[in-house]
């Protein structure tokens, strides 16, 4: 009779680590960059920043620039994969492009709640704008 709780218990247990190993997620979205073949190549120059690390991971940015003006910038790193941090990215850097681009500058506010990624994206930024003499 023992044996045989012993028996559902394990059976039952290995259902159940089973089941959880089935429902959760096999691989976090990355933000390394693959190449997008949908559109055109960014008309301008390239300058990447350095690679800026924190307890969060590793950052980095490029930036595109045409005519003196940045036209796009590129997060080539972003921090882990780690879930917290694909959420915290997930709406920083947007954000933090959209200010860049606005304002022309890497010197723009951080996003509130985004206390790593915002930092060592700007710090990387920076160096891109410096390379490009727009810093």
């Amino acid at each position: 009779m023992r044996g045989q709780r012993v028996a559902i218990i394990a059976v039952s247990c290995s259902a159940i680590v089973g089941a959880g190993w089935v429902a959760s997620p096999k691989e976090l979205a990355t933000l390394e960059a693959e190449p997008d073949t949908t559109d055109a190549p960014p008309e301008g120059e390239v300058f990447t920043g350095p690679e800026v690390s924190n307890l969060k991971g590793t950052y980095q940015v490029a930036i595109v620039v045409a005519d003196g003006v940045v036209t796009d910038i590129h997060p080539l790193q972003a921090g882990t994969t780690a879930a917290d941090s694909v959420r915290v990215n997930q709406s920083a850097l947007p954000e933090l492009e959209r200010r860049m681009l606005e304002a022309q500058t890497w010197d723009v506010e951080y996003v509130s709640g985004a206390s790593f990624t915002s930092p060592a994206i700007v710090e990387s930024a920076k160096g891109a704008f410096d390379q490009a003499g727009l810093g």
